[in-house]
């Protein structure tokens, strides 16, 4: 088997079959030449040459048969795919060399000019989206400028008139100024005399209120002394009316002395000589009793008199007292507000300093606004003379936006010259000519943490921008991580309704959302992985997983010669990706029969997990020279392929591509990359739903993507 194999391969390389095919049609020529030569000199010897030769012709011919049919063969797929890219449809997968024996290096060219063609348009959709966005914001910036430019044009001679207008207003203002200072200084001097005015005052109030302090006491005095003469004249009027009383008791003694007398006069008489010494007693009693009788009613008349006078001197001290307590409280009152003036007049006096400094301050001010003013009148009279140069600058600006806007008008007719020539590349699907008659919204969710997802957002915005003059708005809505935002992000775009959804399949609990949006009749276009019910959703547009993994050992088989050890590592056993891409991959290798699995490896998938796995598997098994990563976690195949220096003689495999991926594919270590289409799969869905929508054309149940090889040919491209 090793020798037929080896035969085979030497046959089969391009080189070898075409030296061999010129070789043994050079033969067969000289054969047939010296046969007719033998025949024509020595026919008996032609006798015996004849069967040796047709046994070679025949031999020969089956050889060259079998050369020209493989030949041939990959001739004609090569030219089928040729007159596809003739044609403008780069949408096909590449050309297996193992298909095109004898040709693989004109295959490995097509295939280059054909990824290197695909790269460029969905590169130049890219950059057309990005100059698309940046000529219309330079477009409307500017239109914007440009209006604001004849604004500044038709304003600036309005500018350059007011500015006149402000030159002089500034000249007036500046002698209102100067007359304001002058004012102030003149105000600043009233103000220090009403201060020294104030202060006068101030002291003159507290010197007031100290001598309404010493009356107040002398006051206080004659009130104290009044009340007590008051109580003097009362008990004087007490004592008179005991001795008016005492008065009224000696007349009435007076009186009984005159009965007295009288009796005695009358017992006188009867005593005769006898009594004669008693009837000069009782004229001498009766005389005294009228003396005393006329002293008492003299005293009395004196007592009324002093009475009545001292009545009126106590009605006229109480009224005194009363009037004195009335003016006591008046004066009292009279004290206060002398007090309060007192207090006031501080304030006043405090207010008058703070403001004499305020008017200092105004004046200083004043002096510095002055001089400001002089300041401002001469920038007036500059800007004067600048708006003038402002004015024609303005009309040269409005010269030049005029052929920029003329310039960027070219430019977005090269644009759409682009998008025309792009068109006639077909490397995806075309949205149907007719417009939407109604406004129609797409949504798109994606992740967005990766280039490869970066390619899709690319897609779906140059399917926006094909979209843009069709009524059409398209949501695009990436996720650096997807978690519970995006299930709740995508109910609320149900919930506010939309017409129609693309979404990747494979985001745990999609398919109950796509439940809600079916009932509200919003149809669902699938890319990257489709739903397990596939009546949930309109199309799906994306990879096809099955055919990548019988893509992927296909390559990897030729790469090791169709002989060696391998290991896979599946990745997520989990994931329904991970395990159509393994069956199909393990299918493959098993019609190879030198070819042979040594381990597989699941649920390894971060790099440091499948460096130290790997290490241990060559530790035991040193012969391996073909690594299969289905999964995540090839950095780390590659850090222990370098180490190890077995750069080349390990081939490495991978599906996940991404900037570090492509780093080592630079260096060699990576040996090839196989890539679904994400500008595709960001582009496709939409257009398709576009047109359900619009042209009720409905897309096949499932559309394939194409799979990309990248390899350090390539990858620069990318």
């Amino acid at each position: 088997m090793g020798i037929l194999k080896k035969i085979k391969k030497f046959l089969f390389d391009q080189k070898n079959t075409q030296a061999l095919i010129i070789c043994i049609s050079s033969i067969i020529s000289g054969l047939v030449i010296i046969s007719a030569l033998l025949g024509l000199i020595n026919p008996t010897v032609f006798r015996y040459v004849i069967p040796i030769s047709l046994f070679l012709l025949i031999v020969l011919s089956v050889v060259l048969l079998l050369l020209l049919m493989q030949f041939i063969k990959g001739v004609r797929l090569i030219d089928k795919n040729a007159v596809l890219l003739s044609q403008g449809n780069l949408n096909f997968d590449d050309i297996i060399s193992e298909k095109t024996k004898g040709l693989e290096i004109l295959t490995s060219a097509f295939n280059d000019m054909k990824r290197n063609l695909l790269s460029y348009i969905e590169s130049t959709k890219s950059n057309v989206i990005i100059l698309s966005e940046a000529v219309d914001k330079v477009t409307k910036s500017i239109d914007m400028t440009y209006k604001g430019n004849e604004l500044i044009a038709s304003n600036i001679t309005i500018v350059a008139e007011k500015a006149q207008e402000q030159l002089k207003i500034a000249k007036y203002t500046l002698e209102g100024i100067e007359k304001v200072s002058l004012g102030a200084s003149r105000i600043t001097t009233s103000l220090g005399s009403i201060e020294s005015f104030v202060e006068n005052t101030v002291k003159l109030t507290s010197d007031g209120a100290s001598h309404l302090d010493n009356y107040t006491g002398q006051l206080q005095l004659i009130s104290t002394n009044l009340d007590e003469t008051f109580q003097f004249i009362k008990t004087l009027n007490s004592n008179l009316k005991e001795i008016n009383e005492f008065g009224n008791l000696i007349m009435t003694i007076t009186g009984q002395l005159n009965l007295l007398s009288l009796n005695s006069r009358v017992e006188a008489a009867r005593a005769g000589e006898a009594g004669r010494g008693f009837s000069v007693v009782a004229m001498e009693m009766n005389k005294l009793s009228d003396a005393t009788k006329d002293s008492v009613t003299h005293i009395n008349d004196l007592l009324s008199n002093i009475l009545k006078s001292s009545n009126k001197v106590s009605d006229s001290i109480e009224h005194v007292t009363t009037s004195f307590a009335t003016s006591k409280e008046v004066f009292n009152s009279v004290k206060d507000s002398f007090y309060t003036i007192n207090n006031n007049a501080n304030i006043l006096n405090t207010d008058i300093k703070r403001v004499y400094e305020e008017s200092v301050m105004i004046s200083g001010s004043t002096k510095a606004i002055s001089e400001q003013g002089s300041t401002l009148h001469d920038s007036s009279s500059e800007i004067s003379n600048i708006t003038q140069d402002v004015a024609a600058v303005t009309q040269e600006s409005l010269a030049e936006n005029e052929e920029i806007n003329n310039q960027a008008l070219s430019l977005k007719k090269m644009l759409f010259s682009i998008e025309n020539l792009l068109k006639r590349y077909k490397t995806s699907v075309l949205p149907v000519s007719q417009a939407s008659p109604k406004r129609l919204k797409f949504v798109m969710l994606s992740p967005l943490n990766d280039p490869f997802w970066l390619s899709v957002k690319q897609g779906a915005l140059y399917a926006q921008t094909e979209l843009k003059e069709k009524n059409v708005e398209v949501e695009f809505i990436g996720f650096e991580k997807i978690d519970h935002s995006f299930i709740e992000t995508l109910n609320e775009k149900i919930e506010h309704g939309c017409d129609g959804l693309i979404l990747p399949g494979f985001v745990k609990g999609i398919e109950e959302c796509a439940q809600k949006a079916s009932l509200k009749k919003i149809p669902i276009m699938t890319f990257n992985c489709d739903f397990q019910d596939t009546t949930k959703r309109l199309s799906y547009f994306g990879p096809n997983i099955q055919a990548e993994g019988t893509l992927a050992a296909e390559i990897l088989a030729q790469s090791i010669n169709e002989t060696g050890e391998i290991v896979i590592f599946k990745g997520n056993s989990t994931s329904s990706i991970n395990t159509i891409r393994r069956d199909a991959a393990v299918a493959k290798l098993a019609k190879y029969p030198e070819i042979k699995i040594v381990s597989e490896i699941d649920d390894i998938e971060t790099p440091s997990q499948v460096y130290n796995k790997l290490k241990e598997k060559l530790y035991y098994l040193p012969t391996i020279n073909g690594i299969l990563l289905i999964g995540d976690g090839a950095p780390g195949a590659a850090r222990l392929i370098d180490e190890t220096k077995q750069i080349g003689k390990i081939k490495l495999f991978c599906f996940n591509y991404s900037d570090e991926i492509a780093g080592l594919i630079k260096k060699g270590i990576v040996h090839k990359v196989f890539r679904q289409d994400p500008f595709g799969q960001g582009h496709d869905p939409i257009i398709y739903l576009y047109n359900y929508l619009v042209a009720n054309e409905t897309p096949d149940s499932a559309t394939y993507t194409r799979t990309g090889i990248i390899d350090k040919y390539s990858v620069s491209d990318l």
